[in-house]
């Protein structure tokens, strides 16, 4: 038999431009690389990620690399934009090497004061007032290593501080993921907190992920479509593509109350002055917060707005 049957993992290498980054890595996992993602940056161009994902070097690993390569030929169509031009490579892996490479990147992270993220398989001694969400990276993209998620966490501590004497603390999360914002937004002291994707995995992974943190009966989760949910809330974050947060405005607003404060992540910077400018006129800009080449946005809406926004049906 020849030693390349016998090895089994392949490193699956995606070279894009980052702003891509999440969705493409969210579908890496649900395609079947059930291990976690790794993100890199490159060396030689500060506005390309570098995504490795590990599967099995078996008979479906040419189909696995076709079906993303589709998937992002589809997504940069969607976007509009014919300039990018990502690479896709495969390097074979030793069966007792791989585990030890994909684990290695994932160390316990501190985000706030409060959040720290975890790895199931790390020990870490907890400090007085701190809150422990621990998540397995073999379940989904989201470990809050990347600057879109930790943005997010960091305003979701700040505003339950803010939101907290007044004793409403609901909160819906679009595009929940691997559910780490929910997750930690319950084990700040939120409750009613709704997350939903459109993705099935996703929802089962954060399912899981609540369930691993005890907080499975403080959380919603569902493949509810945004635009069939009914209700108001005080906070509604959704960390996702800046064209994919554009389209969903007016769902997005008619979800949140008014005092409400709406986050939004997953923007690079380039693109931050055309998400700024299409929500500024409904709602009040609040704050922007800059890490690493990427943005994330907040406003708040004015408690003289009327308590429902009507929408067009879509």
């Amino acid at each position: 038999m020849d030693i390349v049957d016998e090895i089994q993992w392949a490193e699956l290498c995606v070279s894009l431009n980052k702003q891509y980054a999440q969705a493409v890595a969210e579908f890496l996992i649900e395609e079947g690389s059930s291990n976690g993602i790794v993100e890199e940056k490159s060396p030689a161009d500060k506005d390309i990620a570098i995504l490795k994902a590990y599967i099995k070097n078996d008979g479906g690993r040419d189909g696995y690399v076709h079906r993303v390569a589709e998937y992002m030929t589809g997504l940069f169509t969607a976007a509009r934009d014919y300039e990018s031009r990502p690479a896709i490579s495969v390097n074979l892996i030793a069966d007792e090497d791989w585990n030890k490479k994909w684990k290695s990147f994932f160390q316990p992270l501190k985000i706030t004061g409060r959040i720290v993220i975890k790895p199931s398989w790390k020990d870490y001694h907890r400090l007085d007032g701190e809150i422990i969400v621990e998540l397995d990276p073999g379940m989904a993209f989201g470990t809050g290593t990347h600057p879109s998620t930790s943005m997010c966490l960091k305003m979701i501590d700040e505003l339950e501080r803010l939101l907290a004497p007044a004793g409403d603390l609901r909160l819906l999360d679009v595009g929940t993921g691997s559910g780490i914002l929910a997750i930690s937004a319950a084990k700040l002291g939120f409750t009613e907190i709704v997350g939903i994707d459109v993705d099935q995995v996703a929802v089962r992974v954060a399912q899981m992920n609540a369930e691993l943190n005890g907080v499975a009966e403080e959380l919603s989760l569902s493949n509810t479509p945004l635009r069939m949910l009914e209700g108001q809330y005080p906070v509604v974050v959704s960390n996702i593509l800046p064209h994919v947060l554009i389209y969903l405005k007016e769902h997005l607003l008619a979800r949140l109350a008014p005092g409400g404060f709406l986050i939004l992540s997953g923007i690079i910077v380039e693109k931050a002055p055309e998400v700024k400018n299409a929500f500024s006129g409904a709602l009040q800009f609040f704050k922007e917060l800059q890490e690493e080449q990427w943005s994330c946005l907040v406003f708040r809406k004015d408690r003289s707005q009327e308590s429902e926004i009507i929408i067009k049906n879509s």
